[in-house]
């Protein structure tokens, strides 16, 4: 996989009050997301408070579902999205210091979780997200605005023809203003084909922005920086003085490896910021999620195929068939010849701080086989 972004702050701003996360949860799991807010939360923008939330939320019930073991199906990746635009959503809203007759801080937010070769978007408000397949660029979620009802036609198709001036819209539905049952996000997936790219855009990124151009800019045979910041160009050239942010995502169905690991930002970028990988996107391995499952911080003992005890780094669990561990040694040790309440906890995936308490144990508490 092969990412882009580009942001711009506008012609007509102070700040930049985009976010946007990439992040690679696991070999074949990757959390894109972009949200565009106004307001602030004991200091920090509203967007990012709802990117992070949303980050935090997938991170943290990913490694709840681990234990017992069990495979994320569709419906638990569905209300998994649910989950984490909810929480996001309280976070601003019980933080942002609105009240009934006043909204100070709310946020728009779409967010793409590529599970192998599935394409799971969350969305709420009017950032996009596209489709490119064989170079014909398809709109994923609806504009939760009013100014795009008015430029359908009756067949419910958007015109590609350029808008005459660019007008911001009144948003109809946002994080961050009520309780999160009343404002859910419209959630749905996709299966990917071989060559797919997915992309992201908050409206000051489209908006003036004919579609024709856009599919044009986005399938250009450029890396995906360049097409992202050409899209970002087109925008400010239309006269766009609204904050603009890209993500654009290559050959979305190969995730990449560990081994790929390149740096990682994500967050709410600096004016004019293009960030790109070649293969992959990860976080620092101390700082994410991948390092927590295959790194030697989260090591457990469990059995391999063959019944002996091993040693793995990672969680005894899988999605969509895919494991989420690595073996890092496996002992002379068979499950069977240990203690009934050791196989139980074998079974489950028992946690070790490092590899010489996982020598020890499997030392005193096993019988080796000759």
């Amino acid at each position: 996989m092969e990412i882009g972004v580009a942001t711009d702050i506008g012609a007509g701003q102070r700040a930049n009050d985009d976010a946007w996360c990439v992040e690679q949860l696991h070999p074949n799991v990757t959390l894109l997301a972009i949200a565009d807010g106004f307001g602030r939360a004991d200091g920090v923008q509203a967007s990012a408070i709802v990117v992070d939330g949303v980050r935090e939320v997938i991170r943290r019930e990913l490694l709840r579902a681990t234990f017992p073991q069990r495979s994320l199906t569709p419906t638990n990746i569905r209300e998994l999205l649910t989950e984490a635009f909810a929480e996001a959503n309280d976070r601003l809203l019980h933080g942002g210091g609105s009240t009934d007759d006043h909204v100070a801080a709310a946020s728009t937010c779409t967010a793409v979780l590529l599970v192998d070769d599935k394409a799971f978007v969350a969305h709420v408000g009017d950032s996009r997200a596209f489709l490119m397949r064989r170079n014909e660029l398809v709109q994923l979620t609806p504009d939760e605005s009013i100014v795009p009802e008015f430029v359908r036609s009756g067949g419910g198709k958007q015109r590609l023809a350029r808008p005459q001036r660019i007008t911001r819209p009144l948003l109809t539905r946002v994080l961050g203003v009520e309780e999160a049952a009343a404002a859910p996000p419209r959630v749905a997936h996709y299966t990917l084909h071989a060559r797919d790219a997915v992309a992201l855009c908050t409206d000051g990124a489209y908006r003036g922005v004919a579609l024709s151009d856009l599919q044009a800019a986005l399938s250009a045979r450029e890396s995906v920086h360049e097409c992202a910041a050409r899209v970002v160009a087109l925008a400010r050239g239309a006269g766009g003085a609204d904050n603009a942010t890209v993500i654009l995502a290559r050959e979305a169905t190969v995730h990449g490896s560990p081994s790929d690991a390149a740096p990682h930002h994500r967050g709410t970028p600096r004016p004019l910021l293009i960030v790109s990988t070649a293969l992959a996107v990860f976080v620092v391995a101390t700082t994410g999620l991948i390092g927590w499952w295959v790194g030697d911080n989260h090591l457990y003992l469990g059995a391999d195929t063959g019944g002996r005890v091993a040693l793995y780094a990672g969680a005894p669990a899988s999605v969509f068939g895919v494991p989420l561990h690595v073996t890092r040694k496996t002992y002379p040790v068979l499950e069977e010849s240990l203690p009934a309440d050791v196989q139980a906890k074998l079974n489950e995936g028992l946690p070790i701080s490092k590899a010489a308490d996982a020598d020890a144990f499997v030392l005193l508490k096993g019988h080796t086989q000759k």
